[in-house]
């Protein structure tokens, strides 16, 4: 039977920190202007050097946990949120990833609750957003994703973290196996992958938070375009496999996921995995319908990737 809606549900946020305390004052302050829910805040630093830690130890009184918080290794942050979803209290109605220096709506977290409250199994709940720049000034809204199947995931992620929240069946099937080390490019993309392959993942068109853009993003609007797809090249040209590593993802939803998901998912990661046995292969794949992107640029630019290898 399909899950009821609760009337408040529990919502445990994944806060994973590395030297935030410029904006981390604004993002706390939106979660606790959370409606309709109880958030239960759970942070880890990622080896902080400002006073990111002091800010959290200051909110003790909203959430005592905090009082504690020390600085910890250096994951780096796909390391660290699937540290924080692995070791969160299985007590929560949903979990959510929380980036350090957006600005949540009041109501993000209600509407992902109630979109995930009706559905059974493993569902993932994700949404658009609105770019801002350092000062919150609007920069813009990217065109929405209308594609959550596993086959359009493969190449491209719609699931930007900050946004993501997921049922406990999801949480407890992502960390029943975790990736090796290096094989994934983000946390995000690699849940909604897993959840896409053995579950449900939805795509809300509507903006649930303020992306702050500043610099360092990779995710969003930029407003040098020519600068940023220059950036993008030359690290293509320096690291090529580590930019795009699908073929690396895929091989890992098999290796760990391929005995429990349905036929037509374990076939269309297969198709992807064998490309590597031989170079023809490889050009018969990325001339094939397989490839699914929904920027036709961005579809040749796969088909290029896969036909030098580099993926």
């Amino acid at each position: 039977m399909p899950r009821p809606a609760l009337a408040r549900p529990r919502i445990a946020v994944l806060l994973s920190t590395y030297n935030g305390a410029v904006y981390l004052p604004a993002q706390l302050e939106s979660l606790r202007a959370q409606q309709d829910v109880s958030v239960v805040l759970h942070a880890r630093d990622d080896g902080s050097t400002d006073e990111t830690c002091a800010i959290l130890r200051g909110q003790a009184d909203r959430w005592p946990a905090l009082a504690t918080l020390a600085p910890s290794e250096n994951l780096r942050p796909a390391a660290s949120f699937l540290r924080l979803l692995e070791t969160a209290p299985d007590d929560a109605d949903y979990f959510a990833f929380c980036d350090q220096d957006d600005v949540w709506l009041p109501t993000k977290l209600a509407r992902a609750a109630a979109a995930l409250a009706g559905v059974e199994g493993p569902a993932l709940y994700c949404s658009n957003f609105t770019c801002v720049d350092a000062d919150l000034a609007v920069l813009g809204t990217p065109a929405p994703h209308r594609d959550a199947r596993l086959r359009h995931l493969i190449f491209e992620n719609i699931a930007t973290g900050c946004t993501v929240v997921m049922n406990p069946a999801a949480r407890d099937l992502i960390t029943s196996a975790r990736p090796a080390s290096g094989a994934v490019m983000m946390h995000d993309w690699w849940c909604a992958l897993v959840i896409a392959a053995l579950g449900t993942v939805i795509y809300d068109p509507e903006p649930s938070l303020l992306y702050r853009q500043h610099g360092g993003n990779v995710v969003g609007l930029h407003a040098n375009w020519a600068a940023q797809k220059l950036r993008q090249a030359v690290r293509l040209v320096r690291e090529r496999e580590a930019v795009y590593p699908i073929y690396a993802q895929a091989s890992e939803l098999l290796r760990l996921f391929g005995d429990r998901m349905p036929a037509i998912h374990r076939t269309c990661l297969e198709r992807l995995v064998a490309t590597r046995r031989s170079w023809l292969a490889r050009a018969a794949y990325a001339l094939s319908d397989q490839i699914v992107h929904r920027d036709p640029l961005g579809k040749v630019a796969v088909r290029g990737l896969i036909l030098a290898g580099w993926y």
